[in-house]
C-alpha cells in the first residue's frame, strides 16, 4: 500500500472541493450558490469540518475560480463577477 503525505492529500481535497463548487455554479441559474448550504453539503459529502472547507474554498477564491461573499451568503462565479463589473 502506498502511503501519501499530508500535502498530497490536502492538494487533492482542495482540487475536489474547487471542482465541486465549479460544477454547482455551472448548474445554477444565476451563477451563484448559497455559501452556508454549500458548506453543509461539502461537510456531509466529504466529511471535513466547516473550518477546513472554508480554508480550501479560500484557496479556490485566491486562484480566482469564484468569489465568496460571506456577508451575502453566496459564492459567485467569476463569469458573473466580470459581467456585472
Amino acid at each position: 500500500m502506498v502511503k501519501r503525505d499530508g500535502a498530497t492529500t490536502r492538494g487533492e481535497r482542495i482540487q475536489k472541493i474547487v471542482k465541486e463548487i465549479l460544477k454547482l455554479l455551472e448548474k445554477s441559474e444565476n451563477d451563484e450558490i448559497s455559501f452556508s448550504k454549500t458548506i453543509a453539503l461539502l461537510e456531509y459529502e466529504i466529511g471535513l469540518t466547516p473550518e477546513k472547507i472554508r480554508q480550501y474554498l479560500e484557496v479556490g477564491e485566491k486562484m480566482e475560480r469564484f468569489v465568496i461573499e460571506e456577508e451575502n451568503d453566496k459564492i459567485v462565479s467569476m463569469k458573473k463577477v466580470y459581467s456585472d463589473g
